[in-house]
This record gives structure tokens, sequence and C-alpha cells, in this order.
């Protein structure tokens, strides 16, 4: 039988009490009519629990037994205006970070802001980027603002939990003329390699994702037209427990596009037309009915894996000591970096970069388009030097 006092002799409010263990529980009636119980250590934290419960039920919102994993996945079920591979990327991250975690097993109603951000805090102490936290968290947001929008929740706990994980946070660099014809060099200067130099110079020179070159197949590239039909992407990833390639859509559908060739990449893809017939072929390997891809590994001839492509470019970045001129760690990134930075200094139209590197928000384009550094600092201010001999030279012949 429930006591109107407790055992230290402190009056009990209705719906508490204290239970044979000195443990205490409060029963209430939620906005739905349902019978809900909590229970605490002490009668502080038990009404500390009451005062959280009050403001719910002013607000509308009922308590739930939900977990976080059980809500991410409710929104990612429910969540139509996702491209395949978005989605595929998101549980992905969801089953390989989240789902496991201790975050993700507590209930959506006991999560605190200071949850969410030990959550992430110890994600970044084992070494993932802030890029890759702020992915999680484009997962986990939105699924708790799900459970605001359900009355699960009255406060979103993950609102303003990335404030910390900046951009500023990964360094984000292009390469300069040198540096870029540097790597290059080291591509030639590596037997084993020198069959991928056009691979690297297209993406530097196209900046595909890395998802979109491997994906590439002959019949998206047309030779006479000199166009490059950018409509799939090929990735490589665990999937039900098992890593294999997969095709999707475009990363947006923004990145359904086609690039026009320049001479020098024209002049690239019939390089690497010749060493593709050089390679040895897997005939029946296809990937959901791709076929034909223009960039093979020479030992298995099938795609290249992603990891693979990314440890070329780490052995060329670690050639420094042999070298007389030094770079930076490459990666597929910055090669499409590199690109956007090479035609936005050479005064591109902000449209058509925003075309032809598929980004669907031009903001994105537009970050890069205003990187500033030191070395486009002085072209710039070398274009303004000229500019200025031009029109003196105009104002001594006038006068």
């Amino acid at each position: 039988m429930a006591k109107r006092k407790d055992s230290k002799g402190r009056i009990l409010k209705k719906g508490e009490s204290q239970r044979d263990n000195d443990t205490y529980m409060y029963r209430w009636i939620d906005n739905r009519g349902i019978r809900k119980s909590i229970y605490a250590k002490s009668l502080d934290e038990l009404r500390k629990k009451e005062d959280e419960i009050s403001k719910e039920m002013m607000v509308g919102v009922s308590r739930t037994s939900m977990t976080l994993n059980e809500q991410i996945e409710t929104y990612l079920n429910l969540k139509v205006k996702f491209a395949a591979s978005t989605r595929e990327n998101y549980w992905y991250y969801y089953k390989h970070s989240i789902k496991d975690s201790r975050v993700g097993q507590m209930k959506v109603i006991d999560l605190r802001k200071s949850d969410i951000l030990r959550f992430y805090k110890v994600l970044s102490d084992k070494g993932l980027s802030p890029g890759t936290i702020k992915i999680l968290h484009k997962i986990i947001h939105p699924a708790l603002q799900l459970a605001c929008d359900d009355n699960l929740i009255y406060k979103n706990p993950s609102e303003g939990c990335t404030k910390e994980y900046s951009d500023d946070m990964e360094k984000k660099y292009a390469l300069t003329f040198e540096e870029e014809k540097e790597f290059l060099d080291r591509v030639l200067a590596r037997r084993t390699m020198t069959r991928y130099y056009p691979l690297y110079a297209i993406l530097f020179k196209t900046g595909l994702r890395i998802s979109e070159l491997i994906g590439l197949t002959w019949s998206d590239v047309d030779m006479e037209k000199r166009e490059i039909d950018i409509n799939h992407q090929v990735q490589y990833r665990k999937v039900d427990g098992k890593s294999h390639f997969y095709a999707t859509d475009t990363k947006t559908e923004a990145g359904n596009r086609v690039i026009p060739m320049n001479d020098e990449v024209y002049k690239l893809f019939l390089e690497q037309r010749k060493e593709w017939f050089m390679m040895k072929k897997d005939l029946d390997f296809e990937v959901d009915g791709y076929r034909d891809f223009v960039f093979i590994s020479h030992t298995s001839g099938k795609c290249l894996y992603p990891a693979s492509i990314r440890k070329m470019m780490k052995t060329l970045s670690d050639m420094n000591e042999t070298r007389e001129i030094q770079i930076p760690n490459v990666s597929p990134h910055i090669c499409r970096h590199t690109a956007l930075t090479r035609l936005a200094e050479a005064g591109c139209d902000i449209k058509v970069l925003q075309y032809l590197f598929g980004h669907t928000d031009v903001r994105t384009t537009m970050r890069v388009y205003n990187h500033i550094d030191t070395e486009r600092i002085k072209r710039e201010m070398a274009k303004l030097e000229e500019l200025n001999k031009t029109y003196a030279k105009l104002v001594s012949v006038n006068e």
C-alpha cells in the first residue's frame, strides 16, 4: 500500500510512493490515457523527473519506450525524398556507427543533449572526421525532430550538437599548378602506376566524384561528341553483411549531368582507351547491369576498389623525401576540389560550375568558388598589375 509519507517523514504528493526497497515511484496517466510509471533512488530525483513529465504533459507529449535506433529506422523508412545512394549511405552509417552504440539503445525520452555531445566526442576521439560526424547528425537530428512532431518528446536534444565540428576542422585545399603537375609526374615515375596516369589526370581535370569515376562505362563516354554522361555511380560497401560493388543513381538529382571534354580530357580518354585494350578483362563482370567500365584493375579486370585508388594516392603523397617538390596528402576529394578551384580562378560562371560538379545547392559551389589562398591572391594581384600597366601605356600615348 502506498505511503502518504516516506520513511523520513516527508509528505508524498499524489502519485508518489516509497517502495519496500526504499526507492521511489511515480504513477500518472499520460495524454493518451495510458497509465505510466517512473522510478528513482531518491525523492529529489523523482521530483525532477516529475517536473519534466509536467512540462511534457503541458505541450501534449506522451512518453514512449521507443529507442533512438527504432526512431531512426522509422525516420529512414518513412523518408521519401532521398536519392537511392543517400538512403544507402544513411543506412550504412546508421548500422556502422549508431546501431550498436549506447546512445542508439537509449530511449528517446531519456536522451539529453549531453548524451549526443558525448557520443560525437567519443567518435571524434576514435578518429572519425568532422564530416563523418556531420553525416551521422543528418541522421540523428531529423529522426529526433520527427519524434518532436509526433509529440513523443517536446525538445530535440540534438539541436546545435555539431557547432564544434566546423568545416575549418577539416583541411580543405586545392593543389597549386606546381603541386598538381608534381603529383602526376610521380605517377609516371612509378612503373607500376603509369597505366593509371589517365585516371588521375581525368580526376584533376573533370572533378568527378570517385564513385562516378569508378562507375563510368564506355557507353557513357561519347568520343564523337566529346561528352561524358554522368547518370549513375558505383560504390563498394558492406550491404547485408557482405561487401560488394553496387550501382545507384547519382548522389543527387543534380548529379545527372553531361560534361563536355576539352582537348586535354579528350586526349586522356584516348590514352585510357589504349590502356584499356591492353588490360586483362573479366568479360562476365557487371554491376547491376552495367559493364565495360572505363577504369579497371589490371590484375582482376574488374572495377577498381576505392580503397585501392586512395592507397595509390597515399603512396604518391608519401614520396616527399625523395622529391624536390613537396606536396600535401592527396585524396580523390582534393582532386575534385582542385578541379573546381581551377575553373573558378579562370572566371567560370558560378552556375556553370554548379552544373558541372553536380551540386544541388549553389552554396556548396560558392564555398569553393570563394576559397582564398596565397597563390590565388598572387595571381589576382598580378592581373591587376598588368591592367595598371596597360592603363599607364594608354595614358602616356594620349599625352
